[in-house]
């Protein structure tokens, strides 16, 4: 159920509501004329569809703005600042989602308000408008996606029960792949993670070489891996057997290989799930690797 946020300015003009049943906002369209703001449209989306609401307002001799983009669903609308008049006129407004902010379209001068409910986005607008608009409320939604409630399964670590276990957790997404090779296999590992709009880096698993690490990037949100490959062999002076090469599958492309393919081949994957996070053991070489999932949501 989201949560109504009363209008702040006048009540002149006439009643309107967007209403609540939108997952995010994408889009804003913003007007300004002579003595305020003369006309917002906004843009939402639900299960998927774009869903455009009616102009609020006239278009006049207002100078329309540049639109507001919001890259749902990584990113979304967190607050709306805005300004009125003593005769009840929106006079300015500034959208911040959580990645940026548009410049303050109108005049920032007045009454000040602000429309934010900590740790929820906006998902729907209402107020007043005739000539111009007259007051602008919200509607907020918790920020936790149905899909992030979705506890995350942890499989198997493949490869030799050698070495310090270590495990990055689950996460929203993966970002970026650091592979470090030694002369005989693969020396360290290193993730990048996604959290909303937080980038976490993980830690070096292993011990990086002088050679350094190679780095795959991924094109997230639209990308993700579904599929790690591997070899795995024992090599001379060495107790257990160590990963040789990795290689990445994602819903798009497949890495090149990172080591040399050499022993018996191995590959982790959950069918209809993407990898949100890594585990496995290593010391001065990676001896297993195993990983965490997520069910695929259109």
């Amino acid at each position: 159920m989201a949560q109504k946020v009363e209008a702040q300015g006048g009540k002149g003009g006439n009643q309107w509501d967007d209403g609540s049943e939108h997952d995010a906002v994408t889009k804003i369209q913003v007007g300004a004329g002579g003595i305020g703001i003369q006309y917002v449209k906004f843009d939402y989306v639900k299960n998927g569809q774009t869903e455009e609401a009616p102009l609020r307002g006239i278009k006049g001799r207002s100078i329309p703005a540049d639109p507001f983009v919001i890259n749902h669903p990584e990113e979304h609308l967190v607050s709306v600042e805005g300004w009125y008049n003593p005769e009840g006129l929106i006079q300015g407004l500034k959208f911040n989602s959580n990645k940026k902010s548009s410049d303050v379209i109108g005049y920032n001068d007045g009454t000040s308000f602000t429309l934010q409910v900590q740790d929820k986005k906006i998902v729907g607008f209402h107020g007043f408008a005739g000539d111009y608009v007259h007051s602008l409320g919200a509607y907020f939604a918790p920020l936790t996606s149905s899909t992030s409630l979705t506890p995350a399964k942890k499989l198997p670590a493949l490869g030799s029960d050698e070495g310090t276990a270590w495990d990055d957790g689950a996460h929203q997404g993966v970002k970026k792949v650091y592979v470090g090779q030694g002369h005989d296999g693969v020396s360290a590992v290193k993730f990048e993670y996604v959290n909303g709009s937080e980038v976490v880096v993980g830690d070096e698993r292993g011990k990086p070489t002088l050679l350094g690490f190679e780095e795959f990037e991924l094109d997230y949100p639209s990308e993700y891996i579904t599929v790690v490959h591997g070899t795995v062999d024992k090599i001379f002076g060495s107790g257990s057997a160590v990963i040789t090469m990795l290689k990445f599958e994602t819903n798009k492309r497949t890495s090149n290989p990172f080591g040399l393919e050499a022993g018996a081949s191995f590959k982790v994957k959950e069918e209809g799930h993407k990898i949100v996070g890594f585990h496995g053991k290593a010391n001065e070489l990676l001896h297993q690797i195993g990983v965490h999932v997520l069910p695929i949501t259109n």
